[in-house]
C-alpha cells in the first residue's frame, strides 16, 4: 500500500507539471512596447519650407523669364542687323549715284573746255577791236538759271555781219569761259561727293559687319546660356534635362502660337478691308456703267441712227501689282524659298530683303535698285487696303518718314508675304503681321 501511495503522488506531480507547462505555452505573456511620439514640425519649420518652395518657384520663373528675354534679344539683334544691312545698301546706292554724277560732270567740263579752246582760236582770227560791254555781268546773268548757259550760248551765236560775228564770237567765248569754270567747279564738287559717299559706304559696311558679328556672337553665347538655364530648371524642378528642355520648347512654341493667332486675326482683318474696298470699287464701276448706258440711251433718242462709239473697259493702268508681271515676280520669289539670308546678297542662292525684291521684279521686267528706301521711292504709293499680290510692303524706324525704311517684303495675298527676314533665317512665307505692322506700301 505504501509503495502504491508514493507512486501515485509521483504520478500526480508529473501530470501537474505537464499541465502547467502546457498552460504556459498556450497563454504567453505579451510585452507592452512604448509608442513613439509623432513628429510635429514647428510652425517656423513649416514657414521655412513654404519659403523654400516659393523661392524655388521664383527661381524657376526667373530662369524662364531669362530664356524668354534671350529669345526676344536675339530677335531684336536680328532687326538691328537688318537695319544696318539696308543702311549699307543705301550707302552703296548713293555712292553709285555720286559716281554717275561725277562722270557726267567731268564729261561736261571736258566738252566745255574743248569748246572754249576752239573759240579762243576763232577769236585770234578776228582783228582786235574794242568791244564795250562784252563782259557785262548783266549779260551773263542767265548763266545762273537752270537752262541759262545754253540759252546764252544760243543767243550769242546769231551773228550776220563781220562785226556781229566778232562780237558774237567774243560773247560766246566769255560765256563759255564762265560755263567752263562752273562745270569745273561742279566736277570738283562731284568728286568730293564721291569721296564722302565712299567713306560713308565704308562706315556703313563696318557697321553692318559689326551688327552681323554681334548677332552671331549673341546666338552662340545665348545658346550656351540657354543650356545652362535649362539644366538649372531641371534641378529646381527635379526633372531631367530632356524634360526641362522639352518644357521650355513647349512654352516657346505656345508663345509663337499665340503670336501667330494674333497675326492671323490681323491678316483676316486686312483681307476684309481689301475685300470691302474692292467691293466698293466694283459697285462704283457698276454705277458708272449704268450711268453711261443711261446717257447712251438718251443720246440715242436725240440722235437716232447714229453709231455709238465702242465703250472703253477700265484696265489696271499697267500696275504691276495685278498683272502678268506680278505673277512672274511672285513665281521667282517663291522659287527662292529656303535660300539663306546674306546681307548685300542679290542671288542666285543668297539674298537680303531688297536684293530678293530686286531679283523678283527684274524677272518681271521692272528695274528696282538694291535699296529698300529707293524701292519705295520708285513705286506707286498705295494704302494698305489696296494691296494686291506682288505689291511691296515696307517697315521703317519712323512710321512717318519713309527715309527710315529698313525692310521690304512681297505681298502674296490672304495676309501672307514672302521675304528674306534676317541673318540666320531663310527666305520664307509668313504673316504680314508676324512681328510688327508694316508702315508703307508700294506697287512697282
Amino acid at each position: 500500500m505504501r509503495g502504491t501511495g508514493k507512486t501515485g503522488r509521483a504520478t500526480l506531480s508529473g501530470v501537474l507539471a505537464v499541465c502547467l507547462a502546457g498552460s504556459m505555452m498556450v497563454v504567453p505573456v505579451t510585452a507592452q512596447a512604448k509608442p513613439k511620439p509623432p513628429v510635429i514640425p514647428s510652425q517656423a519649420a513649416v514657414d521655412r519650407a513654404k519659403a523654400a518652395a516659393a523661392d524655388k518657384a521664383g527661381q524657376v520663373k526667373a530662369i524662364e523669364q531669362q530664356l524668354a528675354a534671350a529669345e526676344a534679344r536675339l530677335e531684336q539683334l536680328g532687326i538691328q542687323s537688318g537695319i544696318a544691312d539696308e543702311a549699307y545698301n543705301g550707302a552703296v546706292y548713293r555712292l553709285d549715284q555720286a559716281k554717275k554724277e561725277a562722270a557726267t560732270a567731268a564729261e561736261r567740263a571736258a566738252k566745255a573746255e574743248k569748246t572754249l579752246n576752239t573759240q579762243r582760236q576763232q577769236i585770234g582770227r578776228f582783228a582786235v577791236a574794242s568791244y564795250q560791254g562784252g563782259g557785262d555781268i548783266a549779260k551773263l546773268a542767265p548763266l545762273f538759271t537752270a537752262e541759262g548757259p545754253q540759252q546764252l550760248l544760243d543767243s550769242a551765236g546769231t551773228a550776220h555781219t563781220v562785226s556781229s560775228a566778232m562780237q558774237g564770237s567774243y560773247l560766246r567765248y566769255s560765256a563759255n569761259q564762265v560755263v567752263t569754270n562752273l562745270f569745273k567747279v561742279q566736277a570738283d564738287q562731284a568728286v568730293t561727293k564721291v569721296k564722302h559717299a565712299t567713306e560713308e559706304a565704308a562706315k556703313a559696311k563696318k557697321a553692318a559687319e559689326a551688327a552681323e558679328a554681334a548677332q552671331s556672337a549673341a546666338v552662340t553665347a545665348m545658346g550656351v546660356q540657354r543650356q545652362k538655364s535649362i539644366a538649372q530648371l531641371a534641378v529646381l524642378q527635379n526633372t531631367s534635362v530632356q524634360v526641362a528642355a522639352q518644357r521650355q520648347r513647349g512654352l516657346e512654341e505656345l508663345a509663337r502660337q499665340r503670336a501667330a493667332a494674333i497675326a492671323a486675326q490681323k491678316a483676316a482683318e486686312l483681307r476684309r478691308k481689301i475685300e470691302a474696298r474692292e467691293a466698293a470699287e466694283r459697285a462704283r464701276e457698276r454705277a458708272r456703267e449704268a450711268a453711261e448706258r443711261a446717257r447712251e440711251r438718251e443720246q440715242g433718242k436725240k440722235n437716232p441712227g447714229k453709231k455709238k462709239p465702242p465703250r472703253e473697259r477700265p484696265g489696271n493702268g499697267g500696275n504691276g501689282g495685278s498683272g502678268r508681271g506680278a505673277s512672274r515676280a511672285i513665281a521667282f520669289a517663291l522659287s527662292q524659298l529656303g535660300d539663306m539670308y546674306l546681307w548685300g546678297g542679290t542671288g542666285p542662292s543668297r539674298w537680303d530683303c531688297s536684293g530678293l525684291m530686286m531679283g523678283a521684279w527684274k524677272r518681271a521686267g521692272v528695274q528696282l535698285p538694291h535699296y529698300s528706301v529707293a524701292q519705295y521711292e520708285q513705286t506707286r504709293h498705295i494704302d494698305e487696303d489696296e494691296l494686291r499680290p506682288g505689291d511691296l510692303i515696307f517697315w521703317s524706324i519712323d512710321p512717318n518718314d519713309p527715309g527710315t525704311i529698313h525692310h521690304v517684303a512681297m505681298y502674296l495675298g490672304a495676309g501672307r508675304m514672302i521675304h528674306a527676314p534676317r541673318s540666320g533665317k531663310p527666305v520664307q512665307i509668313q504673316s504680314v503681321y508676324y512681328w510688327e505692322p508694316p508702315d508703307f506700301f508700294g506697287r512697282p
